[in-house]
């Protein structure tokens, strides 16, 4: 029999145990509450760690191409230019510019130095106590040589991913034999060549391999090859476009004299023999087109088109306008607003010539030099969505603003280090 002391012995030993195994059971609740906060926390940070890589990477591509514009501005104005850029290449990325803190120093060799950073917001590691860090990139530009881009140079770029972007028909003919075409659509019959035209250029090259070639000359063209992209996409300054200055002017006098400002509500030439001259500034134009007929002449001279108005040259128009060589718009002869969607047509017609100088920049226009328009000597850039050549002859050269083989400027960038705060 046993005693009521072996009893109570045993029963002290259970409760014991199951005492033993409630602490057990406590002990690896509490390593494993230990454990998923380690984890959580080492996915918070990578999840932080993510996104400071990719504001870097948005930060270095923006700064790149704000230091090439910077490059290609004369003068002093070149680290404003540049400022400008690189705020305008982060509006759309979905990268706030908080703390955003830039330099631009010109060397003596002419390139620019920059460099930039940005506040990164931590949202995971901010439980821990670290709310933000610093991203910081640099970046330095050489601008091409005028020999250098004579060596390989795009005049024209169009942007066009549609068939039919560039277009030449019978009459066209084209000699930039320094110069380069080039065409980004990949579209079937992306360009179209018909019989009795010339394009005497160093490279036509065409994104796509699929071409419309019904005869004609052009013995450079290159299909399926890689075209350049538009380093002024984004980079050009910006314009406020404040209260109208002068509002729908017919012009009827021989000579006229126009000032810069904003212009709007249209212009219209009625004399044929009209020479109006148009002293050095920036123009902004909106709220009606501009038609064009007798001579205009300007040195020093940017025209930005704030909507989709546009200069028609109509029969008889001739047109002599060179761009600033420095200042906020050095090289910059024509621009648009860059939120213009659609495509607008912009006609050259029958102009007995004109002599142009800087970078025309209209990636939303369907340029077209229509019958009997003729260049003497264009040393421009020009960007635009597509082109047609009607009987029209062209002379093109390259100018300061070219685009070399995709780049208008040699690029080198160096990633900055994380600043922490």
């Amino acid at each position: 029999m046993m005693s009521y002391g072996s009893v109570a012995r045993q029963s002290g030993s259970r409760s014991g145990l199951s005492a033993f195994g409630r602490n057990r059971r406590g002990s690896i609740g509490i390593t494993m509450a230990l454990a998923m906060t380690v984890l959580l926390v080492a996915v918070g940070a990578a999840v932080d760690l993510a996104q400071v890589l990719r504001s870097r990477e948005i930060l270095q591509g923006a700064l790149d191409q704000a230091t090439i514009r910077a490059a290609l501005t004369s003068g002093s104005g070149y680290a404003d230019a540049g400022r400008t850029a690189l705020v305008a290449n982060l509006s759309d990325t979905g990268v706030a510019d908080e703390g955003l803190r830039s330099s631009f120093v010109r060397n003596s060799d002419n390139s620019v130095s920059a460099s930039a950073t940005i506040t990164v917001q931590m949202t995971f590691m901010s439980l821990v106590g670290k709310s933000e860090t610093s991203v910081g990139v640099t970046a330095r530009a050489t601008p091409k040589t005028s020999t250098t881009a004579a060596a390989g140079t795009v005049c024209i770029l169009l942007t066009s991913r549609n068939s039919q972007a560039l277009l030449v028909n019978s009459g066209a003919v084209v000699n930039a034999s320094d110069c380069e075409i080039h065409v980004q659509s990949s579209a079937s019959g992306a360009a179209v060549f018909n019989a009795g035209t010339t394009i005497n250029s160093k490279k036509i090259c065409i994104k796509s391999a699929s071409v419309i070639d019904n005869g004609g000359t052009h013995p450079n063209l290159e299909k399926g090859c890689s075209p350049a992209s538009d380093p002024y996409a984004g980079t050009l300054p910006a314009v406020t476009v404040g209260a109208c200055t002068y509002t729908s002017r017919n012009i009827e006098a021989a000579t006229y004299t126009f000032e810069p400002g904003v212009h709007c509500g249209g212009v219209n030439f009625n004399n044929s023999r009209t020479v109006a001259t148009f002293n050095p500034g920036l123009y902004v134009i909106k709220g009606g087109d501009w038609n064009v007929q007798g001579t205009l002449k300007g040195t020093g001279v940017t025209f930005y088109f704030a909507d989709t108005s546009k200069f028609q040259f109509n029969s008889g128009a001739a047109t002599y306008l060179t761009a600033p060589t420095s200042g906020t718009y050095a090289g910059i002869l024509i621009y648009e607003n860059p939120n213009n969607s659609g495509t607008y047509q912009w006609p050259w017609n029958d102009s007995p010539g004109h002599t142009l100088s800087g970078l025309i920049h209209l990636p939303s226009r369907q340029l077209t030099m229509n019958s009997g328009a003729t260049a003497s000597l264009d040393k421009v850039t020009v960007v635009a969505d597509s082109l047609i050549l009607n009987q029209a002859t062209w002379n093109l050269a390259p100018d300061a603003t070219a685009i070399p083989n995709g780049s208008s400027a040699t690029i080198t960038t160096t990633d900055g280090a994380f600043l922490s705060h």
